[in-house]
């Protein structure tokens, strides 16, 4: 749950709107919390043993929260302004929310398919 804290606190930092839906996993009345990066948004980058999975509002990308433990999280990382746009150019205009996770292995299946797709590209 705390993890769905910080990224709302985030992405409110940001001056946005979360996108909430139900996922087709749980089949319930519950809502959950997706990254997905949009046009006016954060961007978006996951990173695990050096690699990068960037979320493309362009291809429709996202993340569901309730994929994540926060106990796989090292840190979370936040650029905004000069620094953001300077790192990750044009996709940084309206800042970059980084979130860097310990180890593969303790990744969600969901995942761990999203990090081995992005290695076959």
């Amino acid at each position: 749950m705390k993890i769905k804290q910080i990224i709302l606190a985030t992405t409110l930092a940001f001056g946005l709107t979360p996108c909430f839906g139900q996922t087709d996993q749980t089949k319930t009345e519950s809502a959950s919390i997706q990254l997905k990066s949009k046009p006016g948004s954060p961007f978006y980058v996951l990173t695990v043993d050096e690699k990068n999975l960037e979320l493309d509002a362009r291809k429709n990308e996202h993340v569901d929260l309730a994929t994540i433990d926060p106990n796989t999280i090292e840190s979370i990382q936040i650029l905004k302004g000069r620094e953001a746009k300077d790192k990750y150019g044009d996709k940084g205009q309206n800042g970059v929310v980084i979130i860097t996770f310990k180890d593969f292995n303790l990744l969600s299946k969901e995942l761990q398919a999203k990090f081995t797709d992005l290695s076959k590209k």
